[in-house]
């Protein structure tokens, strides 16, 4: 069924799908004029890309046909606009099964800052399939991709999906659906104006305070390109390797695993991807070993504040990031990169038991992580998936440690955000 269909209870125990155009007419209507006026109120040829994707959208506020907008928006990018807008049906994250596309809308200014990375790295993106085709292995092979490195954006407007009551998404890859994502010409982009200010930069390094052990506390900085370089290649890794149109024997990831652990198996690629990465890029050259490393330590502190969230909602719907990053932190546990000590005193001098980052094991593990995650995907392995889930989500050992990093972590109030960008 599609994504962008309600269900609709017909009586009788019959269940009808009716489209999103059908279902909201007068909404969709609506936003479908203001994006036509806006459309027509840019006269700049220089803007012309963001006038085509307006045009397309507010027609596909009208039909329920997001192929064309999706078409146009691929063709946006870094050099033809200053403007970052993306506005229809995407996640499904708040969708009990994991199926229906939720309603959002993200404006934003492009930081011209990501022009040298995607310089950097667009020659080595074929490369890059490459090698996590092989890590993958059979039945996957590596297809031929071109979609666009992650534009830099500072958000002006969040709403709808995109603006949850606390926090924010830092890094989107968007379609899900269709040629364009299916294709690999898909784009990201990764949030820059969030959590940089002096409130925030200090409640984080309490928060690493309270779970690091004093000799990795010593290598962990608050670091802006480290935190953008994890987010840059997980964004990356959306449109590499098996993604949710790969099929195993014909099925698709949905069919294979189920809606809400092929949503979590997505995003545990995607951020294994980021580790992979970040070493392989490493290996050739291309990152520098201490930008690497503190990414890896940003991961870290990533992860533990997923964790503190929880592993699913009250309702019991799986929570994508919290049981990935789970997964992740249990991983890199059972490799020894990481150890918790709970006899030792964490760097803050005031709670028991810290954890301490091995970095030449560390870097060893990722491998071993990548191997095993793009595995699952390329293989439709839903007995090892589900067994990941048992052994770092739910095992006791690992409850036990998430107990221990919910209290900490969210001992800091949580953020909300007021958006703002300065424009020249």
């Amino acid at each position: 069924m599609s994504p962008f269909v309600t269900v609709k209870d017909e009586g009788g125990g019959k269940l009808s799908a009716v489209p999103y155009n059908v279902a909201f007419k007068d909404d969709m209507t609506s936003v479908s004029l203001s994006l036509k006026k806006a459309a027509e109120a840019i006269k700049s040829p220089e803007e012309a890309a963001f006038k085509t994707y307006l045009l397309a959208a507010s027609q596909s506020f009208l039909d329920n046909n997001w192929q064309p907008a999706d078409e146009a928006w691929s063709k946006m990018n870094a050099e033809n606009s200053k403007w970052y807008l993306r506005i229809g049906p995407d996640e499904t994250y708040d969708d009990p099964c994991s199926r229906k596309a939720n309603f959002h809308v993200s404006f934003a200014l492009i930081n011209k800052g990501s022009l040298a990375w995607q310089k950097k790295l667009d020659p080595l993106k074929n490369d890059m399939e490459k090698a996590i085709a092989a890590v993958g292995g059979k039945p996957y092979k590596a297809r031929d991709v071109s979609f666009h490195l992650p534009d830099f954006i500072e958000v002006a407007l969040n709403a709808g999906d995109s603006r949850p009551p606390h926090g924010a998404t830092i890094g989107q890859s968007l379609p899900n659906w269709g040629p364009v994502a299916n294709e690999g010409r898909g784009r990201t982009v990764a949030m820059t104006n969030f959590y940089q200010d002096a409130d925030s930069k200090a409640d984080h390094k309490t928060q690493a305070e309270s779970m690091f052990c004093a000799d990795t506390m010593n290598r962990w900085v608050e670091n802006e390109d480290a935190r953008l370089l994890d987010t840059l290649l997980h964004e990356a890794s959306h449109n590499l390797g098996p993604s949710h149109e790969y099929k195993v024997k014909g099925k698709t990831d949905d069919q294979i695993f189920g809606g809400p652990l092929a949503s979590m198996l997505e995003e545990l690629k995607a951020q294994t991807g980021s580790l992979f990465y970040g070493e392989y890029l490493l290996n050739k050259g291309v990152l520098d070993k201490a930008l690497v490393e503190q990414s890896h330590l940003t991961f870290t502190t990533w992860a533990f504040g997923h964790i503190s969230n929880g592993m699913r909602d009250a309702q019991g719907k799986s929570k994508p990031y919290s049981q990935l990053a789970a997964i992740q932190l249990g991983y890199l546990i059972k490799e020894k990169a990481a150890v918790w000590s709970p006899e030792k005193m964490a760097a803050n001098g005031k709670d028991k038991g810290c954890m301490t980052i091995d970095t030449a094991k560390f870097r060893a593990a990722v491998p071993k992580l990548a191997k095993t995650v793009v595995g699952v995907k390329a293989r439709g392995d839903k007995k090892l998936a589900e067994q990941l889930v048992k052994d770092y989500v739910d095992g006791k050992a690992a409850t036990d440690l998430h107990k221990i990093i919910a209290e900490r972590w969210l001992r800091a109030p949580k953020a909300s955000f007021i958006y703002s960008v300065k424009v020249d």
